[in-house]
């Protein structure tokens, strides 16, 4: 297959001036329309590999922003689906079994979700444990991380990508509102620092006995990829019971992608409620939310309410049960393979910049990767203010767009993560180190950091 845009990108530039005329921005997310971003519109995904409506081939880092698992089009999880829509029905309005047999195999991988409910996105999971929070604590606050996104909820939505001359220097400070049209929203929301106890313990102080829970990204995946540090969760999950506020991970990114029980197996910290989706559909629209059956009680008892026609519908739950089946049935061993070949990938990446003195940061967590071009060399990213302060975003940019004609597709925005599937093959590993290869040093040769 040659990679590369070698028919250039003409009809995706008239497709997209035509989807503009009907829809606001050309598409349904602002992700993918961003003004900096190339014109660019697929036609078809197949394993690591996508192609685009002028015929030009890539080898696709994004996966669909992380839910591709195991790759475009896995055909388990298609026939899954097949057999079910055509056998059963997509939508039912009936409990099914599907339901709890995806939810036990879900229990197996995160024992601490010992009940749990559907729902279509991220979004609308995170919605609800907040919700589910205040009712189990009676307090109404949350406590926030910067840089961190949860979803574009009223209850949570904030600047996350604010800039440093927004944020503050007191722990505990408001949470900025992440759009216009959400009247103060998010409502007693507070912003504590990634990878600093002593923020979230400031956050307390001030804010007393009204935070109901804290709530973040276990694995920071929204300012490239940032690990927490030894001790950080851990010294989370200690305050919070200390505190008596519930402890909720967002891994919406991290579940079943770093672990087959996702951070919480990796780090092994035991929060109060787990909030997944991306992987679990394996490239449908599914979320859960679960933890301690004391918690969950209090929608069982209808406290708390939860609904939705279309939440844990029959069509994303059987491709949930093929994701879920294949992933227990290949263990960790397969992933211990996703971990060599990133650890490959970020190693080659890492020596071409540094043969070309192009100063970058480059790491992984599992699959989860980030090539972060910098303005100057930078030894460690501990939070979301580090990777702002040192990011050449029109660095990045540029080298998007020449990784883009050499065949390889990562995100233009520098803070969105690579990710490696269970469909990237070494030879597909090794080509990306060719692809970084060529396409840096054409960088290299025009370009001066910011």
């Amino acid at each position: 297959m040659d990679l590369g845009r070698k028919a250039g990108s003409r009809r995706s530039e008239m497709l997209l001036a035509r989807a503009r005329r009907s829809v606001a921005g050309g598409d349904s997310s602002s992700m993918r329309v961003l003004p900096y971003h190339p014109p660019l519109v697929v036609q078809s995904g197949q394993g690591s590999r996508i192609r685009d409506v002028d015929g030009n081939d890539y080898l696709d880092l994004n996966i669909a922003y992380g839910p591709l698992l195991f790759g475009h089009r896995p055909p388990f999880v298609i026939d899954a689906v097949v057999e079910q829509i055509t056998q059963r029905g997509s939508i039912l309005g009936f409990p099914q079994t599907l339901s709890f047999e995806v939810a036990e195999k879900i229990q197996l991988l995160f024992p601490s979700m010992e009940l749990m409910r559907f729902a279509n996105s991220g979004t609308e999971a995170v919605a609800s444990s907040i919700r589910l929070a205040r009712a189990v604590t009676g307090r109404r606050g949350v406590m926030l991380f910067e840089g961190h996104y949860h979803g574009w909820s009223d209850a949570v939505f904030h600047c996350y990508h604010a800039g440093l001359d927004r944020l503050s220097e007191e722990p505990g400070a408001p949470a900025i509102p992440g759009t216009m049209g959400m009247n103060g929203a998010p409502h007693d929301a507070w912003l504590a620092r990634f990878n600093h106890l002593d923020s979230v313990r400031a956050c307390f102080d001030r804010h007393g006995d009204d935070i109901a829970a804290v709530i973040l990204e276990p694995v920071m995946g929204n300012a490239g990829v940032i690990p927490p540090e030894p001790g950080f969760l851990e010294g989370l999950r200690e305050i919070t019971q200390e505190r008596g506020a519930l402890l909720v991970f967002d891994e919406v990114i991290t579940g079943l992608r770093i672990a087959p029980g996702g951070a919480q197996q990796r780090y092994a910290v035991r929060p109060d409620l787990t909030i997944l989706s991306k992987a679990l559909g394996g490239g449908f629209p599914i979320a859960a939310f679960g933890g301690a059956a004391h918690i969950m009680e209090r929608i069982v008892s209808r406290d708390v309410f939860h609904g939705g026609v279309y939440s844990g519908n029959a069509a994303v739950l059987a491709a949930a049960n093929a994701v879920l089946t294949h992933v227990i049935a290949h263990g960790q061993a397969a992933y211990d393979e996703l971990e060599v070949n990133a650890s490959t990938l970020t190693q080659g990446a890492r020596e071409i910049f540094r043969k070309l003195d192009v100063p970058c940061f480059i790491q992984h967590v599992g699959p989860m990767i980030t090539i972060l071009l910098t303005t100057r060399p930078v030894a460690a990213i501990r939070e979301y203010r580090d990777a702002l302060r040192c990011c050449d975003q029109e660095g990045h940019i540029r080298l998007q767009k020449l990784l883009l004609e050499h065949g390889l597709y990562i995100h233009p925005n520098p803070f969105e993560p690579q990710y490696l599937s269970f469909a990237h093959s070494r030879a597909d590993i090794d080509l990306c180190v060719e692809l970084i290869d060529s396409a840096a040093r054409v960088f290299s040769a025009t370009h001066s950091p910011a």
